[in-house]
């Protein structure tokens, strides 16, 4: 599967991505190119660094579908058949998408939960904790024209629980919260990249019952009113969970050495380490 990946700046899932395929772990997913949209994103030396092609495609100030022809001719070149975002900070046209197999989104909660306009970055976390909930975590949805309103194909629950109590700053405790999500993003994405590589991800639509509720005369009444949804599923069994888990535990090693000196007992404490 040849992988397409738009970035915007740090490209932190990007890099995770590439050492899922250095360590051998992912596999039958080649990263062909990068296209970011900053000029000056860290996320170039990235490629640079792993030997994978890097294109900056100018955004600001430039139209829309000025912008989209231009990536579009760049992943098309290089024979792209799945695209994965990587922290790209734009809203992509259906014009764009239509023309890929598949296009992916990590996003850094439990969707519908703090998404949609605005709600990117640090806002997510600002929200999650705003909320008091005790669970968050990143999210995989297929890119529609929507934003983060895509079918949802897998999630990663991270407890944070603990992260309340703690005797340190409110922003101290919102990075942490964020630190926690981005370790478990980097690990989610490219198990679903593996899932779809294998020919294992289901696109399809469903009709569904969604209560509305009514107000006739001072009084609420709940009416069910039928819609249609698109779904996408994973049908992975427990043996390829099993192996992949496996597999992926170079990587967790590997991923558990880059975070040691950034106060890991607080942003991953051993029980959650997996």
């Amino acid at each position: 599967m040849r992988l397409g990946v738009l970035a915007s700046w740090r490209g932190t899932n990007f890099k995770a991505i590439l050492d899922h395929v250095q360590l051998g772990v992912l596999r039958g997913v080649e990263p062909v190119v990068l296209i970011y949209s900053d000029e000056n994103a860290p996320v170039r030396e990235i490629a640079r660094k792993y030997g994978v092609e890097a294109h900056f495609v100018k955004h600001k100030g430039v139209p829309r579908p000025e912008r989209e022809a231009a990536m579009a001719e760049l992943l098309r070149r290089h024979g792209v058949d799945v695209v994965a975002l990587a922290g790209y900070d734009y809203i992509l046209s259906y014009g764009f998408i239509s023309q890929f197999k598949l296009v992916l989104n990590i996003h850094p909660s439990l969707l519908p939960f703090a998404g949609g306009k605005g709600m990117y970055g640090m806002r997510v976390h600002m929200e999650v904790y705003r909320a008091g909930v005790r669970v968050t975590g990143p999210t995989v949805h297929v890119v529609d024209e929507s934003v983060d309103g895509g079918p949802v194909v897998d999630q990663w629950p991270v407890y944070i629980g603990d992260v309340y109590s703690l005797p340190l700053s409110r922003d101290e405790k919102i990075q942490i919260i964020a630190d926690r999500v981005l370790i478990f993003e980097h690990r989610l994405y490219s198990r679903v990249l593996q899932a779809v590589a294998d020919g294992l991800l289901e696109l399809y639509e469903e009709t569904v019952k969604v209560p509305v509720v009514v107000e006739e005369g001072g009084r609420l009444r709940v009416e069910e009113a039928e819609h249609r949804v698109k779904r996408a599923v994973l049908r992975v069994w427990d043996g390829w969970l099993r192996e992949w888990h496996e597999r992926q535990r170079i990587y967790v090693e590997y991923q558990l050495k880059e975070w040691e000196g950034k106060a890991l007992d607080l942003v991953l404490p051993p029980w959650l380490r997996g």
